[in-house]
């Protein structure tokens, strides 16, 4: 036998011819590579002309780890090995009918460790695979120049994972390797990557997070010397639960000599090598040509960029670009927006930004003009309304983000191991058109199998990827958002932070920090993705940003010192006198902040200097012989002003407007391509993006404006002033809806056919985030009519006057003709007829249309306490909204004539009590609330019905307020709104109305302060108004100021405060009282206290460890009597959480007998959940003497009393020892102490 060969095993004969030598090799042209006998290992790599030497496991192995269990393998028989390559079957004692083919095999500068076979049964299945120390190479300090570089995947901007070490003789040997994401080893001679196709089923500890793609491990010989070996990390091939097989294992060594030619042999040859073998990302080959990533935004059922709108914002970005190339990631491409209808990648389009067909013109018109797509899709969670929702695809009891509706975090392992995932992004695949190429994952956590395994069979579907956090998805993701987007996340949390990899695939990513010379791509956004609108800075940023980065991105990295960089095709950057400088050749193209780029194989280049002025560039070699050229002055409808560059000696003289980019093109440019605004809508140039009113017939002085964010508007003139349009391309007999953005300070009229709708002043300031005019009062006016024929004239004008009118973004969609009531079954977009309102300020809302989804959208599901929807399919849905006004109608959606009577009624179902009001408000034209009705909890479906007489002098409207923040299942749905017309009438219209405070927490047998006010919303003074308060049979109620006021003037109140009794022993609960002033009354619930307990309003807070105040997290939230509300102790403003102990410390306001204390946890997350608790009383918050009590609280939401002998004090201590969770925060819905005094 020879040795170091493993024995045959029993019943085998070796045979004569079979016997190898000990030291067998491949070779190659390029290497000669000595492997094992014994096993598949590499003992040592020769580069065949220099020479020099790299080392790989030279110490015989035999261990293979299957399934997390070493193992002991033999060779089933004698290794097959010849010139190239060497093949090792592999058996296990310890596992009968389990064998792996395994070979090394040899191909120019590349050896490759492959399992080429799995076999084994029924009851012994091959999950995992290790083979630990096979050193598939390794360099030792008796080589010159000796040194490893290993970098692991970390998006902190404020530091560097990479690790540059020299390996010398005083290197210390290491008791357990090391993962990293990246390795490279070299001496003086050789360098060296390694690649793998690792994938870690389970990842733990350092595997997380890719972090041990390879192990690398220092070890000492006997002689002192120190070798650092490098080897591939675990394989999955049958991930658990799996009923397929993945990819059989692999791992790649390149062996290079002076790979940049840099007269120096260090990692950055072996990075240079590496891109030979390394796992490309699908499109990585586009990424230098996307200058441009944007996000059109759609959200809450707004359709703010209808997908046809979307294609002429990219028309328009070509052509103020000049065809550079764009990605636009969809946010909001299915369902109702973003964040809705997770995980539907298919079959469920946004109908209110156009559907499927609409959605396939933009990615089939978008790639005339160098645009690609991408969609924002989520894989973690999913929404109850989803088709694909069920308690199979979601951990009900894991719940996720919560902004439309409540999110679960899908069960992942069994999504992806049963395929489902994959049949719902195929069905994404069939679907659309091929130019939606890539997904963005967004708030994806996991790593090893479930993302790799994900994301191999999407780049099999031919999907590219993109991510929400740069360190996910790494092999196969293009672009991460945080990344991009400056303003987002915190710097702990940005681009990769490291130089080896940014080495390596700065040409095919956009995942990256900026660095001095290569930059940063980066994205402004104006299509309203948190709230950006700015089409200024959005185009302010391709030029000062993202086309000096991508023309980097251009070439790849070949040497990288500081300061300095070279690229492949001659490029060089460097640093010079503090700026940045990049060459082509000896021509400088870019000085500082001003360039003048070659772009698109030096077709043209683009010139861009924001001061302004004149300047003198070299030209590159490649434009050698052009003498003359033609430069255009870019703008949004294209290339404009041409002027004629003549080259003198090899340069040229340009003179730049400040901020405005030029193209040069030799002699001329190409003709441009017809531009055809509106394509596939029933209108051309709907939103005014051709520079002129060319497409519409414009009268009385219409021109067209821009606006301060740079969008462009149609404006009427001051004569008699109107726009009309044909619209084309409708079908007899259907029923359209013909709408416009408007802003108006004198009537104006939108038309079609003769079906009117009037806007007689635009009063409603636009709230909504993703609209490009918030801040602004544009609202969408529309007409409902039916097609006559293939064609009809659309009509939008005002009279003569001084007040300006605004509009944009005409259009016109099929919808369904208009009912007795608003069942919002048919809104073609938008909430039917509400406006957005101040709730949140400008913001996201957290109000849509909701869809059926039975059960799990509906009352009963998982603890759901109301109805999603009412009636139909649809219904609108204000989820846990913000506090102020949800919405409103406005004249030109309900028109309210004043001295007429109306009928207002509506269904709707209400989560909580006190959480809305519905309000009956004026404008003239500020917004007055004139009424508010109180909306109780209401957990089944109810009708809410109302009259009143329109007038107060102003446009009448109605609407929702909510009347605080936020609040675990604080839901107002509402179905089926009818106004009906009871015609005029000679009563008055009451604008006044009556509130009452200080109903919370009533204490039985004692006198509770309660005030009621009068508020006169009228123009005019109100006289001898009398305020009443009625309570239940057997209270007490006693007015302590004067209930009759004289008058009362316009806009102002009266107040009267009341002793309200309960007798004593009144049970715990709510009772309802009545309250009237003037003409108005209002029904309010009371809440009675339980006996025994201090009234919350009676106790402050005097000391408490820490607290949130900017989320919302004050410690005065745990006395509000909100469960919603919550104190949490501080984290979102400081460094570092604050940590346990936890303490808030109470003042009753007098001395009781205490004996009881409640803690009410959060009722939605689980930080700061306490566990353990002390309780202490004190008579003067100084001395507090032994905890009353102490212990730990169960895991639930539920209300956890304790009770502890009566102790006399004022002051109660309530200290948090641990959490539930084991984080470091705390936090609680409510506290309450009980007592008597």
């Amino acid at each position: 036998m020879a040795a170091g060969v493993l024995g045959v095993p029993s019943g085998a004969q070796a045979q004569p011819d079979q016997q190898v030598t000990a030291a067998p090799a491949l070779r190659s042209p390029e290497l000669t590579v000595t492997v094992g006998a014994d096993f598949p290992r590499v003992i040592k790599y020769v580069d065949n002309a220099s020479g020099q030497a790299l080392g790989g496991q030279p110490d015989a192995i035999s261990t293979v780890t299957i399934d997390g269990v070493a193992r002991t393998a033999h060779l089933v028989a004698p290794p097959t090995i010849g010139d190239t390559k060497a093949s090792y079957t592999l058996g296990f004692d310890a596992l009968p009918g389990v064998e792996l083919d395994t070979s090394l095999s040899l191909a120019g500068r590349v050896t490759t460790f492959a399992i080429d076979a799995v076999r084994d049964s029924a009851t012994s299945r091959v999950h995992t695979i290790d083979i630990p120390n096979q050193d598939l190479v390794s360099v030792s300090s008796t080589g010159a120049g000796a040194t490893t570089a290993f970098t692991t995947l970390d998006p902190d901007s404020t530091q560097n994972a990479d690790k540059i070490t020299p390996v010398t003789a005083s290197t210390p040997g290491e008791a357990s390797p090391t993962g990293a994401a990246y390795a490279f080893v070299n001496t003086s001679g050789l360098a060296a990557g390694i690649e793998s196709n690792s994938t870690y089923d389970k990842p733990s500890g350092q595997s997380v997070d890719d972090g041990a793609r390879f192990w690398h491990q220092a070890r000492k010989g006997s002689d002192g010397s120190t070798r650092v070996g490098v080897w591939s990390g675990q394989w999955t091939y049958r991930a658990d639960t799996s009923p397929y097989t993945e990819p059989l294992p692999w791992a790649k060594v390149v062996v290079t000599p002076d790979a940049n030619q840099d007269q120096t042999v260090d990692w950055e040859d072996g990075a240079v090598a590496f891109r030979s073998i390394m796992v490309e990302p699908n499109g990585g080959d586009q990424v230098k040509n996307r200058v441009i990533t944007h996000i059109p935004f759609n959200f809450a059922s707004q359709a703010t960029h209808p997908f046809l709108r979307t294609l002429d914002d990219v028309k328009r970005i070509s052509l103020s670009t000049d065809g550079l190339g764009q990605m636009a990631l969809l946010k909001g491409y299915a369902s109702e927006g973003h964040d809705s209808g997770h995980p539907d990648y298919g079959g469920n389009y946004n109908l209110r930004a156009g559907g499927l067909t609409d959605l396939n013109t933009l990615l089939k018109q978008g790639k005339a003009w160098n645009a690609a797509f991408g969609v924002h899709v989520n894989a973690t969670e999913a929404y109850p309304e989803a088709n694909a929702f069920s308690e199979e695809l979601a951990d009900k009891n894991a719940k996720g983000w919560n902004w439309l509706g409540q999110s679960y975090y899908i069960k992942q392992r069994p999504d992806l191991a049963s395929g489902n995932i994959v049949k719902r992004f195929q069905q994404l695949r069939d679907e659309t058109d091929k130019n939606l190429q890539e997904l963005y994952i967004d708030v994806y956590y996991q790593s090893g199998w479930l993302a790799d395994g994900l994301t191999r069979q999407l780049s099999a579907q031919g999907w590219q990827v993109a991510t929400e956090w740069a360190d996910r998805h790494e092999r196969t993701s293009l672009w991460s958002h945080w990344a991009n987007d400056l303003d987002y996340g915190g710097p702990t949390n940005k681009g990769l932070n490291s130089q080896i990899i940014r080495f390596v695939r700065n040409h095919e990513k956009d995942v990256w920090n900026n660095d001095p010379i290569l930059g940063q791509s980066a994205i402004v956004e104006f299509e309203g993705w948190t709230g950006e609108t700015d089409w200024n800075a959005f185009y302010t940023n391709i030029w000062q940003r993202n086309l000096p980065a991508k023309f980097l991105q251009q070439q790849k990295i070949l040497d990288w010192n500081a300061g300095d960089i070279r690229f492949t095709g001659g490029v060089r950057g460097a640093v010079e006198n503090g700026k940045r400088a990049v060459y082509v050749g000896n021509a400088k193209v870019l000085d500082g902040d001003k360039y003048l780029l070659p772009w698109d194989n030096n077709k043209k280049l683009y010139h861009y200097n924001p001061a302004g002025g004149r300047t003198t560039w070299q030209l590159p070699a490649a434009f050698a012989g052009v003498s003359t050229f033609t430069a255009y002055q870019l703008s949004d409808i294209g290339r404009t002003k041409p002027t004629t560059i003549r080259a003198n000696h090899g340069t040229i003289t340009l003179d730049a407007v400040p901020g405005k980019p030029y193209v040069l093109y030799p002699v001329a440019a190409p003709q441009p391509q017809a531009v055809n605004w509106g394509e596939g809508t029933h209108l051309n140039d709907p939103g005014f993006n051709a520079g002129n009113l060319a497409a519409w017939h414009a009268t009385g002085g219409a021109s067209i404006a821009t606006l301060e964010n740079g969008q462009h508007v149609a404006q009427l003139g001051k004569k008699a002033s109107s726009l009309t349009q044909r619209i084309t391309g409708l079908t007899k007999g259907r029923t359209y809806s013909a709408s416009a953005w408007v802003e108006a300070y004198r009537p104006t009229t939108i038309s079609v056919d003769g079906v009117t709708n009037v806007v007689p002043r635009s009063t409603v300031e636009n709230m909504v985030a993703a609209d490009d005019k918030h801040g602004m009062y544009y609202q969408r006016a529309r007409v409902l009519f039916e097609a006559k024929g293939s064609t009809a004239d659309l009509a939008i004008g005002a009279a003569a006057g001084t007040g300006q009118v605004r509009v944009d973004d005409a259009r016109v969609v099929e919808t369904s003709p208009a009912g007795t009531a608003e069942d919002f079954e048919n809104v073609d977009q938008g909430w039917g007829p509400f406006i957005k309102g101040d709730a949140g300020g400008v913001t996201d809302p957290r109000t849509v249309l909701a869809k059926k989804h039975a059960p799990y959208t509906q009352a009963g599901w998982n603890g759901k306490l109301v109805d999603d929807v009412l009636d139909g399919n649809w219904s609108l849905k204000s989820h846990e909204e913000n506090q102020g006004l949800v919405y409103r109608t406005a004249p030109w959606t309900v028109n309210f004539q004043p001295g007429h009577k109306y009928k207002v009624s509506f269904d709707y179902e209400s989560g909580r009590a006190g959480q809305y009001a519905w309000i009956q408000g004026v404008d003239r034209p500020q917004s007055v609330e004139v009424k508010a009705t109180p909306i109780g909890e209401q957990r089944t479906k109810a009708t809410f019905n109302q009259e009143f007489v329109a007038g107060c002098g102003g446009d009448y409207w109605v609407g929702l307020r909510k009347l605080s923040d936020g609040g675990d299942q604080t839901d107002f749905v509402m179905d089926d709104f009818a106004v009906t017309d009871l015609g005029t009438t000679s009563e008055p219209a009451d604008c006044t109305s009556v509130a009452v405070t200080g109903l919370t927490g009533l204490v039985s047998g004692e006198a509770n302060t309660v005030t009621t006010t009068f508020t006169n919303n009228d123009v005019v003074a109100a006289s001898n108004i009398t305020l009443g308060l009625s309570a239940p049979d057997g209270w007490t109620v006693a007015a302590t100021t004067p209930a009759t006021h004289a008058t009362v003037a316009a806009g102002a109140t009266a107040t009267t405060t009341w002793d309200v009794t309960p007798p004593a022993g009144t049970p715990e609960g709510k009772y309802v009282l009545t309250a009237t002033g003037g003409q108005a009354t209002i029904t309010a619930e009371a809440t009675v206290l339980p006996p025994g307990i201090v009234p919350q309003s009676r106790i402050t807070v005097v000391d408490v460890d820490s607290e949130d105040v900017a989320t919302g997290g004050a410690a005065t939230m745990a006395l509000d009597g909100n469960p919603s509300t919550i104190w949490h102790s501080a984290w979102s403003q400081v460094s570092t959480p604050a940590g346990f102990p936890h303490f808030m410390t109470l003042d009753l306001g007098s001395t009781y007998q205490v004996n009881g204390f409640s803690y009410l946890p959060r009722q939605s997350g689980t930080n700061g959940m306490f566990k353990g608790y002390e309780i202490y009383v004190s008579a003067d918050g100084q001395n507090w003497d032994t905890p009353v009590a102490t212990g730990e609280f169960p895991n639930s939401t539920a209300v956890q009393r304790v009770d502890f002998p009566a102790k006399p004090g004022r002051y109660v201590k309530f200290v948090g020892t641990s959490s539930l969770n084991g984080a470091v925060f705390g936090s609680a819905a409510e506290f309450n102490v009980y007592g008597t005094r």
